[in-house]
């Protein structure tokens, strides 16, 4: 099974409760349970200095910057990099109706390359 929740703390008690309930349930029918864990990722995590660099960057470029008001995991993976030292994640969108990343209908817009190129040498500097 996967399971998935937008912070660790959630994720933690989501596996605890899972694991308690299987430990129960096994008991009262005589079984055994064992747990093994494949492909854990850590929460995605946007230090505060490092949101502040980017927002900066942006503004300094003039490029509209919207923040999320709700966490977004869109990244797993980028939870383990943040757990090894500052960063944040931050999307150069497609613009909301649009298709969805992973998907048939999603086309990579060749223009947001100079968009990033430009965000990332104001990050440099």
């Amino acid at each position: 099974m996967t399971i998935r929740a937008l912070y660790e703390e959630e994720l933690d008690r989501l596996q605890e409760n899972l694991e308690s309930f299987a430990k129960a349930q096994a008991e009262e029918y005589g079984l055994k349970v064992s747990f093994q864990y494949n492909d854990e990722f850590p929460e995605t995590f946007n230090h505060k200095e490092s949101a502040d660099k980017i927002r900066l960057a942006a503004k300094a470029k003039g490029m509209e910057f919207v923040e999320l008001k709700e966490a977004f995991r869109a990244s797993e993976d980028f939870g383990h990099y943040t757990k090894l030292t500052k960063g944040a994640y931050c999307f150069i969108g497609n613009g909301e109706d649009y298709p969805h990343l992973h998907t048939n209908e999603y086309d990579f817009r060749d223009e947001l390359i100079e968009i990033g190129v430009e965000l990332f040498m104001g990050l440099v500097r």
